[in-house]
């Protein structure tokens, strides 16, 4: 799960970072013009330096701090963003939210989730695994193309309970002998949001141990939605 933390830790290596090239740019320049005023104290009156050669020096400098300061700029643009961002992420608490994601999170012995067809196909199986990669529970999906919705009461394929927590999600479809496009399979899940976080400038939601983009939300409902997935079809029998 990812821990929640402010938007401020998540970004302050960044600020630093500009910081720190500032300040490594003024040490250069410091250095740059005790060289240039050391130049010009010991050249030959006779035959003066060059001024195109320092001159191009010091247009270099300007703009790499002209550079420095618009990164600086848009640090602080992402630092509001991501504020921003989290604010509104509160919104979801609570709330059960549709995501596009190969795991699901079983709550309180329930889970639901979804697998797409792109195309008609000839079988089709939705495997359930735990983190370890083993098959706990195996469903015989509906072979027709689009969205169908698969309850889930927590039991295994042998009809007994297994723990609450975040399980894998696998999608086994056979084509149809007559395909001409390469079948595309996909899963979403569905689940309470418990928490949200911020990591990587990126704000995720926690469905229980599960944490999931923001971005990757599709729906947002007021109760756990067993039945009235738009174009799914509820599938609560397995095979063992």
């Amino acid at each position: 799960m990812v821990d929640t933390i402010t938007s401020a830790n998540v970004i302050g290596d960044t600020i630093t970072d500009s910081n720190g090239a500032r300040n490594k740019l003024a040490n250069d320049m410091d250095t740059f013009m005790n060289l240039l005023v050391a130049q010009l104290k010991n050249q030959d009156p006779l035959s003066p330096m060059d001024s195109t050669e320092f001159t191009n020096q010091l247009v270099q400098f300007a703009q790499v701090e002209q550079t420095i300061t618009t990164n600086e700029n848009l640090e602080a643009m992402l630092v509001s963003s991501v504020r921003n961002q989290q604010s509104f992420a509160t919104n979801y608490l609570n709330s059960y939210v549709e995501v596009e994601t190969d795991k699901v999170m079983l709550q309180d012995g329930q889970a639901v989730f979804t697998y797409g067809l792109s195309d008609d196909v000839k079988t089709v199986v939705v495997n359930v695994k735990d983190l370890d990669g083993h098959i706990v529970r195996t469903f015989t999906g509906d072979r027709t193309a689009g969205l169908h919705k698969i309850s889930w009461d927590g039991t295994d394929d042998d009809g007994a309970k297994v723990d609450d927590g975040v399980y894998l999600l696998e999608v086994a479809a056979t084509e149809r002998d007559d395909a001409t496009d390469e079948l595309e399979t996909w899963t979403t899940s569905l689940g309470q949001v418990t928490g949200v976080a911020t990591q990587d400038a990126s704000t995720y939601l926690a469905i229980g141990d599960l944490s999931v983009d923001l971005n990757h939300v599709l729906g947002v409902f007021d109760h756990l939605p067993t039945d009235d997935i738009t174009g799914g079809d509820d599938i609560t029998g397995g095979t063992g």
